[in-house]
């Protein structure tokens, strides 16, 4: 399963490299599937996506052998149980700043006894059919890949607090770099030393509970400083980002 290799590459202590979609055609997650990148996370909190482009999104990473997970918009339960039900392999949820927003994370992801998510096996998750519905249940209740962004002063400060109640099933912890840098005032300006010792902070913290890190990264030095760091799940910019900056470099090779 593509989850189970990107959940092995991690706690073998490979570096896992993706990037977020904003784009909603299947042709471009497909296109970073077949240049190795190891997962995508589709973005509906600042993409142009809705849940009918969803499941074939899905569908396009699975083809092309790259792991699709997806940001709502927070920690709401009718939109979570929806992305959940278009079989998305993970989640990677905004905006988390206390251990009660995870607690309730945690329930609307699973299934009993593990939390409380709605059940319909007549959806893509559920295989469309109801049998073996059980068996199902278990096998997405031990295989969803979840993960939380931490993007402001009150996440950092309850992170501990976090990491020592849910530590043992979170997959990763993500640095929001461009909110935490709103957060202190300091908007844009993520190379800022106030930034960067937050996000080591938070990155020494994962580490010391054995959880996966990730950040942003937007050229070669940073995702080098990253894995020194111990970032293990480093996203490239997103798709647009990757767009703009290939053809500003192929501009200027045409200008030579």
């Amino acid at each position: 399963m593509l989850i189970q290799n990107l959940r092995n590459k991690l706690q073998n202590g490979k570096t896992c490299l993706g990037t977020w979609l904003l784009i909603h055609d299947p042709s471009v997650i497909e296109i970073f599937g077949l240049a190795g990148f190891d997962f995508a996370i589709i973005d509906m909190e600042h993409g142009s996506h809705d849940l009918s482009d969803l499941a074939d999104l899905i569908r396009s990473a699975e083809l092309s052998e790259i792991t699709p997970l997806v940001r709502p918009c927070g920690v709401d339960g009718a939109s979570i149980l929806k992305i959940l039900d278009c079989g998305t392999h993970g989640i990677m949820v905004p905006n988390i700043s206390s251990v009660e927003e995870v607690d309730q994370l945690k329930k609307l992801c699973f299934y009993p006894p593990v939390g409380k998510r709605g059940h319909s096996p007549f959806t893509r998750a559920g295989g469309y059919s109801h049998v073996d519905a059980s068996e199902r249940m278990k096998s997405i209740n031990n295989n969803l890949f979840v993960g939380i962004l931490i993007e402001g002063e009150e996440g950092i400060l309850n992170l501990r607090n976090i990491l020592d109640k849910h530590s043992s099933w979170l997959d990763v912890i993500y640095v929001g770099l461009y909110d935490l840098a709103k957060s202190v005032g300091l908007e844009g300006d993520i190379d800022n030393p106030i930034v960067d010792k937050k996000s080591m902070d938070i990155a020494k913290l994962c580490i010391e509970f054995n959880v996966n890190v990730g950040i942003l990264s937007n050229n070669q030095n940073m995702i080098k400083k990253a894995k020194h760091s111990g970032f293990n799940f480093i996203c490239y910019q997103n798709d647009t980002g990757i767009l703009h900056e290939s053809c500003k470099k192929i501009k200027k090779i045409s200008e030579i």
